[in-house]
């Protein structure tokens, strides 16, 4: 996990410059932990700190478009306010956030969710692992990109068709998901 989470870290910073600073990337392994993170999500933090929420460039916060790393220091916080919104999840981990308490969460098994109080939980990959690499593909294949303002944007479809081919077993990655349920083409952003 942790070559995945640098390369992704690289891909962003080449479209974005001050990104790997923004994420708290130092290009060191093994960061000391500050505060209490699961287990599950120690291969992330031995790698950056994330980035916080209140960053004053916004252009670099989403490591996914409109999510960001929670950062380490805002992760307890983060994961009272995930449980309370959502209580039944008590095995999820989340470790990116938007604004509006949407999450990207894992749980005890490994397997990585989208959580929203639209959708709810639903799986999207059976790996951090799996799920970096879609990240990274995205980035290398154009899938994320960015807009004529400088922020991190992406093509749905083209993310989907991505997500699909290294998700095989999940619907979430599906074109028509979004397309069913919105009356639009593609997916939400990872």
């Amino acid at each position: 996990m942790f070559q995945q989470l640098k390369d992704v870290i690289l891909a962003a910073t080449r479209q974005r410059q001050s990104f790997a600073i923004a994420i708290g990337y130092s290009g060191k392994d093994y960061l000391v932990n500050t505060v209490d993170v699961p287990k599950v999500l120690s291969g992330l933090y031995a790698i950056a700190e994330g980035t916080p929420r209140c960053i004053k460039d916004q252009s670099v916060m989403d490591i996914v478009p409109g999510y960001r790393l929670i950062h380490r220091l805002e992760l307890q916080d983060e994961i009272k306010a995930f449980r309370k919104a959502y209580p039944n999840l008590v095995t999820h981990s989340p470790f990116l956030a938007d604004y509006s308490s949407c999450y990207y969460t894992v749980d005890s098994e490994g397997v990585v969710y989208s959580v929203d109080s639209v959708h709810g939980a639903e799986a999207i990959s059976k790996s951090l692992q799996i799920f970096l690499a879609t990240v990274l593909d995205c980035y290398i294949r154009g899938a994320y990109f960015l807009d004529a303002d400088g922020y991190l944007d992406y093509d749905p479809e083209f993310e989907g068709q991505i997500g699909s081919e290294l998700n095989p077993d999940y619907q979430y990655w599906s074109v028509t998901r979004d397309a069913a349920q919105t009356g639009e083409p593609g997916n939400a952003s990872l």
